[in-house]
């Protein structure tokens, strides 16, 4: 057995254990006098101090807590030092600088060591002053506000207080939220507090009266390129004053007011705003984003006006007409794209009648629309290169009724990506199973002799419209000898631009209620007025689309102010009569020196004859009661008569006054 130690064996039981625990030893006993063997085992001494002390403060303690017997306890400092020895179960010591202060004790039992730390915040005085940071000015009774501390301090608490408000959570945290009271001034206190002292400060919030409410700008979403006339409004509020700001335009009148006039700038966005102030000096502001869309003007550049001819309207069967036609006829319509982006609806031009046979039959058929690239080739064809498509479903009301959605707003369920400046088409087919027994038309603008130039400020290429001949080849759409065909169309862009031929009609022949060509000669004249929108224009000639019959007599073309002050003036003889039933020609009037056209000014422009001679011509009728926009014509102005009583608007098909008709006319700028 080992050395130093014995076994009792009594009534059965044996007892193990060192000699000398059951025996006293003597100096000269025991088995070569070896020391006993001992197991010890320490714990990790748990200290207790303070957590947060003052520089430079003493007398400060700390102490090991439920200390081991039998162990020894030895201490080190950092931070501070011992005021006495740093040895046993307490010590005493004193703190340093500001910041942290270490203690470590070292607990020793039969040869084994170990250790426990503790450290104590050394804070070097009462706390700074808070910095509050709250809003300057509130409004009676505003709830869910926030005041905050810019530079909170750890080791030190915080408490909020309020005066003419009420706290409604964070009162013992950095942050505070509080409700206003009633008019006048609102206090915030913070007192920050540590172990050395506390401190505090005050935020001072004035209480105003309710402000202004946030205006509510109503205009239209978008307007034509450089467009005058444009209205804008907001709800008025008492004691309140009103200022207006515009970006990508003008403002005409109404500065200072809840209504505003403006004029647009050059195409892309127009950016109005609109602040409200109170007496307060408190004010609420908003801002209304406008696209600026090129018109049909801005087809061509450089010219400004209505920029069309046209006789009359004339339709392209979309089927079978079994009574004409030997094929189901398809038609494209040509156009350049004005814009880049994503195409995303179309709206066409139908025609048929439940009186009137030849523009349609049954339910109109499933007529597909295509937006197709062009072929490139010089007689720039459709390509069958499709971009976007859509299946309109039996057009025609059965039974056919007169008026009802001959223009249809159509969506492509996938928009078509162009380019500006690139040919596009606009393919329309009769997918049904039976074009025979189901089609419809499309109604265009019809010339009875057109010119080499179809449109003047335009050519041919940028519009136009084609059909596919009974041996498959596309082809110019013509029916007789020197007709032309404009396509009547709204093509509408997934950012809101829009392009377009929103002319849906011309009347032209003399034959009652139907058309209404005025005369030109003594007191019998006709104008069309305008009011400029956008930036001025100098114009270095107008020309007019006028028919002469009758005299010796020129045609007198005047420009004058709304107040009748001249602006040019000039005569034009020798006009040619066109062939065909309408007979009438494009005169121009180059100015001796280009005129200006001031934005916000209003013109008229004048076409007069003395009594010796007669001169006519009519009026376009453009879409604007029909849901087409002012990209697709002449938004500036109108046509008036004068029949020898004085001026008047224009009248057609039964109804005076119309706004919606325009002389055919263009001014070429410089």
């Amino acid at each position: 057995m080992h050395a130093g130690s014995i076994q009792f064996r009594m009534l059965g039981l044996v007892v193990v254990g060192t000699l000398c625990s059951l025996i006293a030893c003597s100096g000269g006993g025991g088995a070569s006098g070896a020391a006993p063997n001992v197991s010890a085992s320490i714990l990790p001494p748990v200290i207790h101090a303070p957590a947060v002390v003052a520089t430079g403060s003493t007398g400060l303690t700390a102490s090991v807590t439920s200390p081991q017997s039998g162990a020894t306890y030895t201490w080190t400092i950092s931070g501070g030092a011992f005021q006495g020895a740093g040895t046993g179960t307490s010590v005493s010591f004193s703190a340093g600088q500001p910041g942290i202060l270490g203690l470590v004790c070292t607990a020793t039992l039969g040869g084994t060591s170990s250790t426990g730390t503790a450290q104590i915040q050394v804070q070097g005085g009462v706390p700074q002053t808070p910095q509050i940071l709250a809003p300057t000015n509130v409004r009676v009774g505003v709830t869910g506000l926030t005041a905050s501390l810019a530079q909170p301090e750890g080791g030190t608490s915080y408490r909020w207080t309020i005066t003419d408000g009420a706290i409604t959570s964070g009162a013992t945290s950095t942050s505070v939220t509080f409700t206003a009271g009633a008019l006048g001034t609102l206090t915030l206190t913070c007192t920050a507090t540590n172990t050395v002292g506390s401190s505090s400060s005050q935020a001072h919030v004035q209480v105003l009266v309710s402000a202004p409410n946030t205006p509510v700008i109503t205009a239209p979403s978008q307007v034509t390129v450089q467009s005058g006339n444009n209205l804008a409004s907001i709800p008025a509020q008492a004691g309140c004053t009103y200022n207006w700001t515009i970006s990508g335009g003008t403002i005409s009148s109404g500065q200072g007011t809840t209504n505003l006039t403006f004029a647009a700038g050059s195409a892309g966005y127009l950016l109005l705003g609109c602040t409200v102030i109170d007496s307060a000096s408190i004010s609420a502001s908003a801002q209304k984003s406008i696209a600026v869309l090129p018109g049909l003007g801005a087809q061509a550049s450089g010219y400004y006006g209505s920029n069309l001819n046209g006789d009359d309207i004339g339709n392209i069967v979309i089927g079978w007409n079994t009574a004409n036609d030997n094929m189901n006829r398809v038609a494209s319509y040509r156009f350049r794209a004005l814009h880049t982006g994503a195409i995303q609806a179309i709206r066409p031009f139908y025609i048929w009648s439940g009186a009137r046979a030849g523009y349609a039959l049954g339910n109109g058929g499933d007529i597909q629309i295509q937006i197709q690239t062009d072929d490139g080739t010089s007689s720039h064809n459709p390509s069958g290169t499709v971009l976007a498509s859509l299946v309109n479903h039996a057009p025609v009301p059965v039974p056919q009724s007169s008026g009802t959605n001959y223009y249809p707003l159509l969506t492509f369920s996938s928009p078509a990506q162009v380019t500006a400046g690139q040919l596009y088409h606009i393919v329309f087919s009769n997918i049904t199973a039976d074009p025979k027994a189901n089609w419809v038309s499309l109604d265009c603008i019809w010339m009875a002799s057109a010119f080499s130039q179809e449109q003047p400020t335009l050519p041919n290429t940028d519009m136009a419209i084609l059909e596919k001949n009974s041996a498959g080849a596309w082809v110019k759409f013509s029916r007789g000898s020197n007709t032309g065909y404009t396509p009547c169309y709204e093509l509408d862009y997934a950012d809101g631009a829009s392009q377009g031929q929103g002319y849906l009609g011309a009347f032209a022949y003399p034959d009652g209620s139907f058309v209404n060509p005025k005369p030109i000669s003594g007191t019998q004249a006709v104008r069309q007025t305008m009011t400029v929108s956008g930036s001025d224009r100098v114009a270095t000639s107008v020309s007019v689309r006028v028919r002469y019959s009758s005299g010796p007599s020129p045609l007198t073309i005047r420009v004058e102010k709304a107040d009748g002050t001249l602006v040019g003036q000039g005569t034009v003889a020798n006009i040619p009569v066109t062939p065909g039933n309408v007979g009438e020609a494009w005169a121009k009037l180059t100015f001796i020196t280009p005129i200006t056209l001031a934005a916000g000014q209003s013109y008229n422009l004048v076409m007069s004859a003395p009594s010796d001679s007669v001169y006519t011509t009519h009026s376009l009728y453009k879409g604007m009661n029909s849901g087409y926009k002012p990209t697709t014509y002449f938004g500036d102005g109108h046509a008036e008569f004068n029949n020898g009583s004085g001026w008047k608007r224009w009248d057609a098909w039964g109804v005076q006054n119309r706004l919606d008709n325009d002389l055919q006319f263009f001014f070429e700028l410089q």
